[in-house]
């Protein structure tokens, strides 16, 4: 039978003296634990403090303490099962059926009581960053006050961590599925770096990215984040490692102690490690891949990690099919900072960009003048690559050498029937003529009514998705050739698919 214990509440919020909470099935080697308790909407009390009544399932549950100072009367209940039980998680629910009432919170959400032993991770996740976006964990109350150890935090209740996740359900897991889940962590990052205070996790992997009923994903445990020192900072420096073993960016590891067979001496200088935002991302660059593998690491074997990481040798990314992902990969696993994006400028790799939005890419690029140009601009790069001018350079081999054999001849006949431009002035061989003609398809075929059909229209649903039926590494090597080039990334027409972040230097220590 669950033991029935009061506590007491102060406002609308509820402090939980717990000397110890534990509902893991057993040891989690990294750590962590997933504490659960359950409380019962208030029974008595008035004024400011107030009475609520809870039970602990007790078996294998956590056992649940409360302070003696905090204990009001007990109140006996009689316990009743839930007529309805609302899907807020399907792992806890056996629990939800043995509690008579099951508290939540304003938003009807229940809720995880975790341990902390500082204010930190508390204002960091009641800062606008946090509390703003679906993507970090809902913070609901922090206790310093009924323990000199301990702080409490009174969280959202989730299913699972990501780790558990991947193990149980891994094989489930589809491509787009797959997609989702790492935008989810990017758009977490993005919560925490792109507006003021900014904020490094600085402790991201599987463990602390937990996962709700509905299978989204959060980032939690914030104990080692910090708030960038000032605004417009762009660095933030520690006289130590900070994070967990295998999920640390490069430059957040002290190589010269590794590599060194001398003991540091006490008298030396204090070492000063960098974190910066593409610290994180570089981090959750091996968890995107932990995703889509079910559960690798990027730099192998955990025996062979470290030294792969220094080497700037993602070894996995062999293993990986797809060249978009794997070029969004290889630049957000870079060892070197400057070759890695910032979270918003990996939200706009192609791997995220919708059927639409890839095709208004190339659309954008057909419209710009030196695509224009059928005899093509001899002192434009962007159009010299794409066309092959220098043959010391090569285009890429992801797009085919002739993209008009590419198209069925009757549905090219067809683009071009009552155009200004006959199929012959297009040269199969130039990529400037294949996003201009693009363009003119996808700017005038909807002129055509009814639009006439295609004979190779196979399972796409659209224009946009026959083309990229056709062409599906277009949009990536034209991301990859306009990247460098700082003069087009900044185009008024493109700068909708590349970001310009300009942050202010700056730097504190711990």
């Amino acid at each position: 039978m669950a033991e029935r214990w009061n506590i007491t509440g102060m406002g609308e919020h509820i402090i939980i003296p717990v000397s110890m909470i534990d509902s893991s099935d057993g040891d989690d080697s990294d750590g962590t634990s997933v504490g659960t308790v359950f409380i019962s909407r208030r029974s008595s009390g008035g004024g400011r403090r107030r009475s609520w009544t809870g039970w602990n399932a007790g078996g294998r549950d956590g056992k649940i303490k409360p302070q003696t100072r905090h204990v009001k009367k007990r109140k006996t209940i009689t316990a009743l099962k839930p007529k309805d039980w609302k899907k807020v998680s399907v792992k806890y629910r056996e629990k939800f059926d043995r509690l008579s009432e099951v508290w939540e919170n304003s938003d009807g959400n229940p809720e995880l009581i975790t341990i902390n032993d500082n204010g930190n991770e508390r204002d960091i996740l009641t800062s606008p960053n946090a509390v703003e976006s679906p993507r970090v964990v809902n913070y609901c109350f922090y206790d310093d006050t009924s323990s000199p150890d301990f702080g409490y935090l009174i969280l959202n209740l989730y299913e699972q961590n990501l780790k558990e996740f991947i193990k149980e359900e891994g094989e489930m897991i589809t491509e787009s599925r797959a997609r989702k889940m790492i935008r989810q962590v990017l758009e977490g990052l993005k919560a925490l770096h792109a507006r003021e205070p900014r904020i490094l996790h600085r402790d991201l992997k599987p463990t602390n990215i937990l996962v709700d009923v509905n299978g989204d994903l959060v980032l939690s445990d914030f104990g080692i984040g910090r708030f960038f020192p000032e605004q417009g900072a762009t660095t933030y420096c520690t006289n130590g490692e900070r994070g967990s073993k295998g999920w640390i960016a490069y430059e957040c590891i002290d190589w010269d102690s590794l590599y060194s067979d001398e003991m540091r001496d006490p008298s030396d200088r204090p070492i000063q490690l960098k974190w910066k935002e593409k610290s994180d991302i570089q981090v959750a660059g091996m968890i995107a891949f932990y995703i889509l593998t079910k559960g690798k690491h990027p730099f192998g074997a955990q025996i062979h990690q470290l030294i792969n990481l220094h080497d700037g040798n993602p070894v996995g990314l062999r293993e990986l099919s797809d060249p978009v992902v794997k070029d969004l990969l290889s630049q957000m696993l870079a060892r070197e900072l400057d070759e890695r994006p910032y979270v918003e400028q990996a939200l706009k790799h192609p791997y995220f960009l919708s059927s639409e939005d890839q095709m208004k890419f190339l659309e954008a690029v057909g419209n710009e003048p030196e695509i224009k140009s059928f005899t093509g601009d001899p002192n434009c790069a962007v159009s010299g690559e794409l066309d092959n001018r220098d043959l010391s350079k090569p285009r890429s081999s992801l797009l085919p050498n002739d993209w008009k054999a590419v198209i069925d001849p009757d549905d090219l006949n067809t683009f071009c029937a009552g155009g200004h431009t006959p199929v012959s002035s297009f040269d199969g061989s130039r990529y400037t003529h294949c996003l201009r003609f693009i363009r003119n398809v996808r700017q005038h075929w909807g002129d055509k009514r009814p639009p006439p059909p295609l004979k190779a229209m196979g399972t796409a649903t659209s224009l946009d998705e026959y083309f990229l039926q056709l062409f599906p590494t277009l949009p990536l090597v034209l991301h990859q050739v306009i990247r460098k080039h700082y003069d087009w990334k900044t185009c008024p027409s493109l700068k909708e698919f590349f970001p310009v972040i300009n942050r202010r230097a700056g730097f504190d220590a711990d």
